[in-house]
């Protein structure tokens, strides 16, 4: 059996489709680190030299191309594979303090993207809107994190696990980024070590000795759960990404205890 005329047709329209894809997304990576608070769709086909329904036809609406953005700058920048480390982690609180490092790194490492994001949410409701789902995906994690951390019996005398992920989520945030390390021009480290500390002194209950960890944490499980809880408040992680959760197979702890400071 051979392929037909048919066929090889098909597979030159579905390369030509992926070409006009990855230029409309080159197109709006270029675009997004001079724009001021907007970027309309009509900008970006311009620049990618397409009409603009070729880019709904691509991406279904202005918001499914942001969400392809985004997903593209945190594959880039590694951020996938930042997730993958830190569902691979003896403990909880290691898991916390990768997480804090992978996500304030990515602020860092993408900041003229997030910066441009930062200003369009106030203005512009579908990225407000698009903005809100990733926050929500986000927040997941945290809470898939915090919830390992409550089994250790690690968190603050009457602190939940919702409580602890707020408090997670919020002291994470971009603009907790900008104030340290771009409008008081400290570096990306500081910045880390100053959230982490925040943190960890928010939810962690002190001065309590750290028990050996006897099971090994279900980061599979806990990321499914954070991902059904996520998508009950409206935001499925697979629209993001399938790479998303970053769970690999769960590693027995060489020891107790947690990273150093």
């Amino acid at each position: 059996m051979t392929d037909g005329p048919s066929q090889t047709g098909e597979s030159r329209r579905a390369a030509g489709r992926a070409e006009t894809r990855a230029r409309i997304l080159a197109a709006a990576q270029e675009l997004i680190p001079t724009a001021e608070t907007s970027l309309p769709v009509s900008a970006i086909a311009r620049h990618a030299g397409v009409a603009i329904q070729t880019v709904y036809d691509q991406f279904g609406s202005k918001g499914g191309l942001l969400i392809a953005v985004v997903n593209q700058i945190q594959q880039s920048r590694g951020l996938f594979k930042a997730f993958g480390e830190v569902f691979r982690s003896p403990d909880g609180e290691t898991a916390m303090r990768r997480m804090i490092e992978a996500t304030v790194s990515f602020w860092d490492g993408a900041w003229p993207y997030v910066e441009f994001l930062l200003r369009s949410r106030r203005i512009d409701p579908v990225v407000a809107r698009e903005m809100d789902f990733i926050d929500r995906l986000r927040h997941a994690h945290y809470w898939a994190i915090v919830r390992q951390l409550e089994a250790e019996g690690r968190l603050r005398a009457g602190q939940t696990a919702d409580m602890a992920a707020d408090q997670a989520f919020a002291l994470t945030t971009p603009t907790i980024y900008e104030e340290l390390a771009v409008r008081r021009e400290g570096t990306a480290h500081d910045a880390v070590e100053t959230t982490t500390r925040a943190v960890l002194g928010a939810i962690l209950e002190p001065g309590l000795a750290v028990a050996p960890i006897v099971q090994p944490p279900d980061w599979a499980a806990l990321e499914q759960a954070a991902a059904a809880r996520a998508r009950e408040a409206g935001s499925d992680p697979a629209r993001l990404s399938s790479e998303w959760a970053g769970s690999g197979p769960t590693i027995r702890p060489s020891g107790h205890g947690s990273e150093a400071s």
